[in-house]
């Protein structure tokens, strides 16, 4: 079968970060805590983004870097040719970062590193500016309040025992990193209401958003990437949900898009944040409601789970002639061999894309499952739905 055209990255990347920058996103669970990570994604989590930051160092675990994971992405048509530096224990990966400043470079990464291992001026971005802008309280700062849900902030401890009024989300407000809806409680009563106090007040949280439930029709996370002079509106892919506040997957249809003003507004709150020394990749979550508001409710100066979905899947569909797009995250206990032989020909046939691929007998925390995640594409929303079925059976154990 004829090779499949190159897919094309919305944005090269050397427009996405400074080119002395290094992806170092090995860090640890005390940094992770309100984020839902178990051992295994501290260095998964490392081998996100390939074939975005083509050009640029990264320290990736050799679980993500074999063989066999580039010879699937190079099949898919996605380009990796990075400085790779590969490690297997996090020492090891600390040891690199060492070796990349000595060199001249800046450290990047989805979540802040481990605490005071690194100087200020060894990152791109520094943790405290990182800190800032992915707080709740930074919304009232990078956006018009029109565009916020009617809310308020508060110790846990000060709420105890308050009325329950109407549904709300509480969240995570201080600047511990978060992400992935697990920092987030949907309290539709009293019972719900105490539950959340409790939780939030049990991991220390000094303070929470009280966030009043809208009627959201849909949600997008807004891609955006914030250089040195100019932020550039990436896309944005629409976020599912299993239970309220919690995100299962993403999809790209192109017959329901994020409306211009809602990539407006991720471009403002883009270029108020490289105002404060923020550069790279980032995404705004922002809601259609019911009365047709466009509601910002998280920021998120971060690679997001949809960022590489975002940003291949313009290439990717055009290639195929497709028009919709569905995430895939699959971790199987089926060894990584098979694994290379199933997805062959979902690769071949341009209705899947690899984003990260884990060989989970290189990988000790993975107990022996490897992952596998990605997009899946079809000629419209319901076919592509169908086709995510397809691949989680592919790779079913």
């Amino acid at each position: 079968m004829a090779a499949l055209a190159r897919i094309a990255p919305s944005l090269p990347a050397d427009r996405l970060y400074p080119r002395n920058a290094a992806y170092m996103a090995r860090t640890t669970l005390e940094q992770t805590r309100l984020t839902g990570y178990q051992p295994h994604n501290l260095d998964t989590v490392t081998t996100q983004m390939m074939g975005l930051l083509n050009g640029h160092a990264a320290v990736r675990h050799r679980s993500g870097v074999t063989q066999e994971t580039l010879a699937l992405f190079d099949r898919a048509g996605v380009h990796v040719k990075e400085d790779v530096r590969l490690y297997e224990s996090a020492e090891e990966a600390e040891r690199h970062a060492d070796d990349l400043i000595a060199e001249g470079h800046k450290l990047f990464w989805p979540y802040p590193l481990r605490e005071r291992r690194f100087p200020d001026d060894a990152h791109v971005v520094s943790p405290s500016v990182w800190k800032f802008l992915n707080t709740k309280q930074a919304l009232d700062w990078l956006v018009p309040a029109a565009n916020l849900a009617p809310r308020r902030i508060a110790r846990p401890a000060e709420l105890a025992g308050s009325a329950f009024e109407r549904p709300v989300f509480v969240k995570v407000a201080d600047g511990v990193p978060n992400g992935g809806g697990f920092a987030v409680r949907y309290c539709a009563d009293y019972a719900g209401w105490d539950g959340a106090l409790a939780w939030f007040q049990a991991r220390g949280a000094e303070a929470v958003v009280v966030e009043e439930a809208l009627s959201v029709q849909t949600c997008w996370c807004a891609a955006i990437a914030v250089g040195v002079s100019e932020t550039t509106y990436l896309g944005a892919a629409e976020q599912l949900f299993s239970a309220p506040g919690r995100q299962s997957g993403s999809v790209i249809d192109a017959t329901n898009l994020l409306p211009p003003e809602g990539a407006t507004l991720a471009v403002l709150a883009g270029e108020a944040a490289r105002k404060q020394g923020f550069i790279g990749l980032a995404g705004l979550d922002i809601g259609l409601t019911s009365d047709a508001r466009l509601v910002v409710f998280d920021p998120n100066f971060r690679i997001n789970a949809s960022t590489a979905q975002v940003m291949l899947h313009d290439s990717a569909a055009r290639r195929g002639g497709f028009s919709a797009s569905a995430s895939v995250q699959i971790v199987t206990p089926v060894p990584f061999s098979q694994i290379f032989g199933r997805l062959r020909s979902p690769i071949d046939d341009g209705w899947f894309v690899p984003t990260r691929l884990v060989d989970g007998a290189l990988l000790s925390t993975a107990e022996g499952r490897s992952m596998c995640s990605g997009f899946v594409l079809g000629r419209n929303r319901k076919s592509a739905v169908s086709a995510k079925g397809k691949i989680e059976r592919i790779l079913a154990g």
